[in-house]
């Protein structure tokens, strides 16, 4: 099972969102190497708290990661070697994962440790004293995640075209549905003009800059306002689903919608017109003028 970092815990935890210790960080870096029968992974810790990183240092405690794959619920747990306590190391077949894999550091304790020290804690805890037993967590990394084989879907075909059965919508108008935890999102409209979408759906130069680009901004400033607010991802989600699969195109793409991030940032419009790009650098509204002129392949 894998730890929860959001429990509540009786003694301080370093862990994300916490200011249990309020100088140190608890990083990982992930790397993987896929070959054609199996997966390489290495994650290395980079514990900046001196209390929690001496624990280590001294074998009493030890990092550790949960591997999780949902779609085969493939799970294993790995731990460093005494050799390289900062580093674990491991090798999975490729057939026993698909999709997304979640990886979970943690640091937990390899004995029982009569006397946490509290040298580098917050300073509610001062002055008190704390046990830790054998396998409880000293302190959580933030989760992290790699694909493979993921499943492939151009961006159109995350939305699904559904008509409105309880008259909400006039003609002419239609909405966007999301769930998170559906792997489609429904664009919804009445009977009519449901009929008139179908009609033009063929016609990627009208659709693309019209309904789905509107329906993508929509989308995009959910994931945005998701991001920014720092929410933990679920492990409800689909990891073939529409949330995954716009998170893997804008890595693709190398694009971005916050600040603290390595990629391009870009705007609600621009990241829709970006995922909306068909071969050939075919923008959105470029297909609008192609309307005058000839028809464009996506």
């Amino acid at each position: 099972m894998k730890h929860d970092s959001n429990r509540h815990f009786l003694y301080p935890v370093a862990r994300p969102l916490s200011d249990d210790y309020p100088e140190g960080t608890i990083d990982t870096k992930l790397e993987t190497e896929h070959t054609h029968d199996s997966v390489q992974i290495a994650l290395t810790y980079q514990v900046d708290d001196t209390s929690i990183f001496q624990q280590v240092q001294d074998s009493k405690a030890r990092c550790v990661a949960m591997l999780y794959c949902k779609d085969t619920l493939y799970r294993q747990s790995i731990q460093a070697s005494t050799n390289t306590p900062f580093a674990v190391t491991t090798s999975v077949p490729i057939r026993l994962l698909r999709n997304q894999v979640q990886v979970h550091p943690v640091i937990v304790a390899q004995q029982d440790i009569q006397q946490l020290p509290l040298e580098t804690v917050h300073q509610e805890y001062v002055g008190r004293s704390f046990s830790v037993t054998k396998g409880k967590p000293l302190a959580f990394a933030t989760p992290l995640r790699f694909n493979v084989n993921p499943t492939k879907m151009k961006i159109q075909g995350i939305f699904n075209l559904k008509t409105d059965t309880e008259n909400l919508y006039k003609n002419d108008e239609f909405e966007v549905h999301i769930d998170l935890t559906k792997r489609y999102i429904d664009i919804i409209a009445g009977e009519e003009t449901m009929s008139l979408f179908h009609q033009l759906r063929s016609n990627r130069n009208i659709t693309f800059p019209s309904v789905y680009m509107s329906s993508l901004i929509t989308v995009l400033a959910l994931i945005k306002e998701y991001t920014d607010n720092n929410e933990e991802i679920s492990d409800h989600y689909p990891s073939d689903g529409w949330f995954w699969i716009i998170c893997r195109k804008m890595d693709e793409l190398g694009i971005s919608l916050s600040e603290d991030s390595d990629k391009e940032k870009l705007s609600l419009m621009m990241a829709a017109q970006r995922l909306l790009t068909g071969h050939g650098n075919l923008l959105p509204f470029r297909r609008l003028l192609w309307q005058q002129g000839g028809n464009s392949d996506d």
